[in-house]
């Protein structure tokens, strides 16, 4: 079971980490409020999307990290809750970030 934790802590990292460095190549910006509705004929802007896609993981992998003691950074930030900021948004792809960089250091050390 613990194999499955760790797996699922790795693969949700690695999403993570992808979604934030996509966002990253999209310059810095707003996110999307949560809940969002969306308005027949106004799609939100590209950006914007997947800043809050890269968000939304990365607080599941912030989340995912607390319930099962894994940071190997400690710098945990608290978990998106309701009224969260953009700047709560960038701390949990920060910390993601950070995180998916000790996992890569790790494995270059093996």
């Amino acid at each position: 079971m613990n194999c499955v934790a760790l797996e699922c802590r790795d693969d949700l990292r690695e999403t993570a980490a992808v979604l934030d460095a996509l966002a990253l190549c999209h310059g810095a910006g707003g996110y999307l409020p949560r809940p969002y509705q969306e308005v027949a004929g106004q799609p939100p802007a590209p950006d914007v999307e997947l800043r809050t896609d890269a968000s939304d993981v990365a607080d599941q992998a912030v989340r995912h990290d607390r319930r099962h003691s894994a940071s190997k950074t400690g710098d945990l930030p608290p978990a998106l809750e309701d009224g969260y900021t953009g700047t709560q948004r960038d701390a949990v792809r920060v910390y993601v970030r950070c995180e998916w960089l000790a996992t890569q250091a790790e494995f270059a050390d093996n």
